[in-house]
């Protein structure tokens, strides 16, 4: 599966033109985003924690204000979560959850200077994440002897952006966007504290911690919107 999006990609970039930028742009982007929890005390043996896959749905708006400077901007829902495992334990070892996020981010985009046909582009900013939803959540497995208990630290909180993008453009002006993204949070999301009973007053075994930065891999299709103004008419 992953070939193939990569050969779709390497055909789209080959296929169309070297991209001018300028002007405003919208449309919708998708990405397949993967996040983690970290350690905050020390982890027994016999746990440990995994990367955890979701997704980011949105609708992005550009402005090109030169062939080289464009400013990005929109709206879109973020899905992720963590992973934690006990792998000595028969009723259930697995215990995971996708948080719902909304994102709003601000972006600095700026075409890499790679030769005179170069349609690589540089991506910084920052986003404002908010959490969307229930702010404490129990886990249990089959017989409470493996459960989490989460409590969000912080609900709305800053993330920088950092990324790289391969774009080209059709002959409509429309541009193509495939990009790999990375978002660091600021600040702590959630606590996870993890014990061996559904008793939360007893001694939890140890707490994990739950950022919210993740990696992520995604496309874009941005419409020129210079393509959607009517066109005038002349009476003589």
């Amino acid at each position: 599966m992953i070939k193939k999006v990569v050969l779709f990609v390497l055909c789209l970039y080959f296929q169309q033109a070297l991209f001018s930028q300028k002007g405003f742009r919208i449309g919708p982007s998708i990405s397949l985003v993967s996040s983690r929890s970290y350690v905050l005390d020390s982890l027994p043996d016999n746990f440990n924690f995994r990367f955890k896959s979701g997704f980011n749905a949105a609708i992005s708006l550009q402005y090109g204000f030169t062939d080289r400077f464009t400013l990005g901007t929109g709206i879109g829902y973020t899905n992720k979560g963590y992973r934690v495992f006990n792998d000595s334990n028969d009723n259930g070892n697995l215990l995971k959850h996708n948080f719902g996020n909304l994102e709003i981010p601000v972006n600095a985009i700026f075409k890499m200077r790679i030769g005179a046909t170069s349609k690589m582009r540089a991506l910084a900013g920052l986003t404002l994440n908010y959490q969307i939803g229930s702010t404490e959540k129990v886990l249990k497995n089959n017989n409470n002897t493996f459960v989490i208990s989460e409590k969000s630290i912080n609900t709305l909180y800053p993330m920088l952006n950092l990324g790289v993008e391969i774009g080209s453009e059709g002959k409509s002006g429309n541009m193509f966007v495939f990009g790999v993204y990375y978002k660091q949070s600021f600040t702590q999301m959630s606590e996870l504290s993890i014990y061996n009973s559904s008793d939360l007053s007893q001694q939890r075994l140890f707490a994990l911690g739950y950022r919210g930065s993740y990696v992520g891999i995604g496309i874009s299709y941005l419409f020129d919107m210079k393509n959607f103004k009517r066109e005038e008419e002349y009476f003589y």
